[in-house]
């Protein structure tokens, strides 16, 4: 499921790159040893994340036992950035099960050959067969056309 989203570039939200930058802030003695800090300073300067990224973030708040006012939960942006991350999450799986879903329930499983297309005549050249929409309406014309010869028959 995941491997589709792979590698997969998110924009991070402008209020969520603020909300980083006063955390940041908040952490006046933070350097690169402490958690939270080079991924904080990752985010704002690249202003997306990866799929990826936002899988080990959401990894990190799952497991992390400290406090929310500890430095690393902080410098990982709180809970605003663990609620966005949740549910970006989310969205973008969502998306990708229903465009899966819709493409094994209404796309046809095998191309339509060209061949084919050349012997249907002035019924094809309406379509570029070489998109899948088109595809799906020379296939639905078909099944029409297909109904209305059985019932002349």
């Amino acid at each position: 499921m995941n491997k589709d989203l792979y590698n997969k570039i998110i924009d991070v939200p402008k209020e969520l790159l603020d909300h980083l930058t006063i955390c940041f802030q908040q952490v006046p003695n933070s350097d690169s040893s402490v958690e939270g800090h080079k991924r904080n300073e990752e985010l704002r300067s690249s202003k997306n994340a990866t799929f990826q990224q936002l899988e080990r973030i959401d990894n990190w708040f799952r497991y992390y036992n400290g406090n929310k006012e500890d430095a690393p939960y902080i410098l990982n942006g709180g809970d605003l950035m663990r609620n966005w991350v949740t549910n970006t999450i989310k969205g973008l799986r969502d998306t990708d099960n229903f465009t899966k879903t819709i493409k094994n329930d209404y796309m046809p499983e095998d191309p339509i050959d060209k061949d084919f297309l050349k012997d249907l005549g002035p019924l094809a050249s309406e379509f570029d067969a070489s998109d899948m929409t088109d595809n799906l309406k020379i296939k639905e014309n078909l099944i029409r056309i297909n109904d209305l010869i059985k019932k002349i028959i």
